[in-house]
């Protein structure tokens, strides 16, 4: 049992920064009388929000993973399928389609820019003004918090109209499918804003469970260390498939602790739901850890907590007692379908999962596949509406592995998890066509990007890796969060298993999310840095756990763990300070590409650069907290923490992402070729396959690959200009192949790996 600490300092942290009269204001009346998850959940929000949506749209979609999922978007709404995923000239099988759908909602959006902004203005702001103000079948605190988040995004995006107005951009802007000129302006805030709206929609349910399950200070802590993680806000950034998946299995998660202990909610079953549903989201944005991950969480998380050897037997009799008929007839079912399914599939010769595997030969025909599928999918809708209608069953408490499986709604939950996720999967399971590397979709995405990628390796300049791998790149990823890992362990020691308390059973879901990611995922053949990124979350709950303790029983009690954090600060914060590239490769794909060097080198202060202005500012923030630490000056250490890093994530989402993205990007030599070209002039890129080129051009560059040397010759010597994209290490190649015909650089700096150039005069 944890001991407060005695102490003239403030009560709480918020009291500590705002001051005591601040929050007895007349104008926080109606904000104190909201209940405590509520307001933390709005707190979160704001948070994630000052720190993720700024500058989002400023630049460019990074190469290449934005802009190749992206250009699949572009092609859904060009080609008006948003089913079958192509891109460029074949079709698309490598990732389910949730987060191009997520990107084509943006891009149709960024269509109507700044009239789009001023109906969201409208219509969320009226609406939430509406809820604030209770005139919507009367006032509750619940209304007057949505109407507040209402007002704050209407605010939002009538400011983003404003702003529109200001710099006279045109009414009306180029379309998405198709045209002569660019991409419409707003083209990157749409595209991004679904992905960093799903990471803070995470972020506030998250904060909503641990308030409701530890307490608003956990709660609130575990956000601020999401939020202010490099890696947490650089995907969170990113429209990739990493980062739906991540925000709905934190959602679904936090959905589900909700569930498990709010024990005054009447919607139980509705958070259930949501969880199912949000891992159904999660399994179409990348596939099988959407669901696999949070099934064996939870299996783990009940098999720990309630299971016993001496109620095995119990169990045992109340299967045969309640569960034997239903799964006797969802055995029936199961024969029924299936072998009308098989039936069907012969007689229409389907081509469910149809492909050879061993020597040409099908280990199961497509029929077979067929009748496997649908007879399961009997057997356990019928097995479920079965076991609901045997209300004997749950009269006295099952035993406590199907007590829960009663509580988590786990027969209706899977079927409502089905109807989300399997129509899409189902279409595509007997999609016949082959993909550019003659794969049916089932093979290509089960086989290759799931099974190869875990054991052999798929798409990744570092494969294999030892056990550390993942330790140095988690480091990078958590800065400056490193400090508090021994904390956040030791933590995780103190709880118990099967402790009574709520907080015991979110740390126990929390350990097991982190060992269960960590060992599937560091043993994958496959490793990119980002990879990393599944693994933070349930970090982040023990970390959030470990403050709140810090907090409530004193610097005293938890010194031996903060002194073992020192060194991971220090050792981490220099590598990053030093070589400011690991930042960027967090999130990229080809580690090798080149950092632009003098971004963080050029003097901006005096005699000292970004380099040692990011190093002086860590050891600075490091010494003043461990000072105020050595002071026992609880309130002035918490308070320099959260300064130090709000300052550095704000610094680095607010303005380095923002320089370091024309790097990374070809939109900015996209916009000066639409600008500057003459009527039917083309453009080329030569020896590239970074993607950007085909997005930003609506797949209309003439892709120079092949035989190189006579490719650009040939498309160099039509009559008038040309253009082309070339990377700087090949410019001299292209010079080569163009042989006398005058060549110009444009805005040769712009870009350190690009360059576009005009050839002819």
């Amino acid at each position: 049992m944890s001991t407060q600490v005695a102490t003239n300092e403030p009560a709480t942290l918020t009291e500590a920064i705002l001051g005591k009269e601040a929050l007895t204001a007349p104008i926080f009346s109606k904000v104190r009388a909201w209940p405590a998850e509520l307001r933390a959940a709005l707190v979160s929000v704001l948070l994630a929000s000052a720190v993720l949506l700024p500058y989002l749209g400023a630049v460019g979609l990074w190469d290449p993973w934005e802009v190749h999922y992206g250009e699949v978007a572009r092609e859904m709404i060009q080609r008006n399928d948003y089913v079958h995923p192509f891109w460029e000239n074949a079709w698309f099988f490598s990732k389910p389609a949730f987060t191009m759908w997520m990107q084509a909602l943006g891009l149709q959006a960024a269509e109507a820019g700044p009239m789009l902004a001023l109906f969201l203005a409208a219509l969320l702001g009226g609406l939430g003004f509406a809820l604030y103000q209770g005139k919507l079948k009367g006032a509750s605190a619940t209304k007057e918090f949505w109407g507040a988040l209402g007002i704050l995004f209407g605010a939002f995006f009538l400011l983003l109209f404003v702003w529109a107005k200001t710099v006279n951009l045109p009414w009306k802007f180029a379309t998405v499918a198709a045209g002569p000129d660019a991409l419409p302006l707003f083209t990157e805030w749409g595209f991004r804003l679904p992905f960093a709206g799903f990471s803070i929609l995470a972020i506030g349910l998250l904060t909503y469970a641990l308030t409701i399950a530890v307490n608003a200070r956990a709660a609130l802590a575990t956000a601020v260390v999401m939020v202010t993680m490099p890696m947490y806000f650089l995907l969170s950034r990113q429209a990739v498939t990493d980062t739906p998946i991540i925000s709905a299995t934190i959602a679904g998660v936090a959905c589900a602790i909700v569930a498990l202990f709010d024990k005054t909610t009447r919607h139980r079953s509705e958070w259930w739901y949501g969880a199912y549903v949000l891992f159904a989201i999660a399994t179409l944005a990348k596939g099988l850890l959407g669901f696999g991950i949070p099934m064996v969480v939870f299996i783990l998380y009940v098999a720990l907590r309630e299971m016993t050897w001496r109620s095995i037997g119990a169990h045992f009799a109340w299967l045969m007692k309640h569960l034997l008929m239903p799964m006797v007839a969802g055995l029936g079912a199961a024969v029924v379908v299936g072998g009308i399914a098989y039936a069907l599939g012969k007689k229409w010769n389907t081509t469910f999962m149809a492909v050879p595997v061993i020597d040409n030969v099908s280990l199961i025909s497509a029929p077979q596949w067929l009748a496997i599928m649908w007879g399961s999918l009997a057997f356990w809708a019928v097995t479920t509406v079965m076991l609901g209608m045997d209300k004997k069953a749950t009269l006295v408490r099952p035993p406590p592995v199907f007590g829960m499986a009663y509580d988590m709604r786990l027969g209706t939950g899977i079927l409502l998890f089905l109807a989300v996720c399997l129509p899409w999967y189902y279409e595509m399971f007997t999609f016949w066509r082959l993909d550019d590397e003659s794969k049916i979709f089932w093979f290509r995405f089960i086989i290759h990007d799931h099974f190869a990628r875990l054991g052999s390796g798929v798409h990744t300049t570092t494969p294999g890796g030892d056990f550390t791998y993942f330790i140095l790149q988690g480091g990078y990823a958590m800065f400056p969060w490193v400090a508090i890992i021994p904390g956040a362990l030791a933590t995780a020691g103190r709880l118990k298993i099967r402790g009574l308390s709520a907080a015991d059973g979110v740390g126990l879901i929390a350990v097991i999310w982190f060992v269960v990611t960590w060992t599937l995922i560091g043993d994958s053949a496959t490793k990119f840095h980002h990879y990393t990124a599944p693994m933070l979350a349930p970090l982040a709950i023990l970390m959030g756990m470990f403050i709140d303790k810090l907090w409530e029983e004193g610097i005293d009690a938890h010194g031996m763990v903060l002194l073992f954090g020192i060194p991971l600060f220090i050792l981490v914060g220099k590598d990053l300070a030093t070589t400011p590239k690991h930042f960027t490769d967090l999130f990229v794909y080809n580690y090798d590409r080149p950092y632009p060097a003098f971004l963080t080198e050029t003097k901006v202060l005096g005699s000292y650069n970004i380099k040692q202005l990011m190093g002086m500012g860590m050891a600075l923030g490091g010494v003043t907290i461990g000072l105020f630490a050595m002071l026992r000056s609880r309130a002035m250490m918490f308070t320099a923490g959260l300064a130090a890093v709000m300052s550095f994530a704000l610094w680095f989402n607010w303005s380095h992402w923002v320089q370091l993205s024309h790097h990374w990007t070809q939109r900015d030599q996209f916009w000066r070729y639409y600008s500057q070209r003459k009527p039917d002039e083309p453009i080329a890129a030569f020896l590239m396959n970074w993607r950007g080129e085909t997005f930003y051009s609506r797949n209309t560059v003439k892709q120079i690959k092949d035989n190189p040397q006579v490719g650009m010759k040939n498309y160099a010597d039509q009559p008038g200009r040309q253009w082309s994209l070339v990377e700087h290490a090949r410019l001299g190649m292209l010079k080569s192949a163009v042989g006398d015909k005058p060549i110009t650089l444009v805005d040769k700096d712009l870009n350190n790996k690009f360059v576009l150039v005009i050839i002819g005069e």
